[in-house]
């Protein structure tokens, strides 16, 4: 009976061993550049600060009212996707 319970708990851990150890392929690493050809172009991220900044510059008090239905237009659009 003792002989029977070690080996199904010895099967359930290699079971469990076996299928917990699989490593993920690792993702393809991007692209080099090859030489004579430039790099993709990153992409620019903004800060809050730069973000605020052109805010000041784009947004006026003359178009401050076209300026907040251009975004409430954009926000119902995003709404009904």
């Amino acid at each position: 009976m003792l002989g029977k319970l070690i080996t199904v708990v010895a099967v359930v851990m290699l079971t469990i061993a076996g299928f917990g150890c699989k490593k993920k392929p690792a993702p393809p690493a991007a692209p080099a550049a090859t030489p004579g050809q430039p790099a993709a172009p990153k992409a620019e991220v903004k800060s809050q600060a730069e973000y605020n900044e052109m805010a000041k510059k784009q947004i006026t008090k003359d178009n401050m009212q076209t300026e907040l239905d251009k975004v409430e237009k954009e926000v119902q659009q995003e709404g009904l996707r």
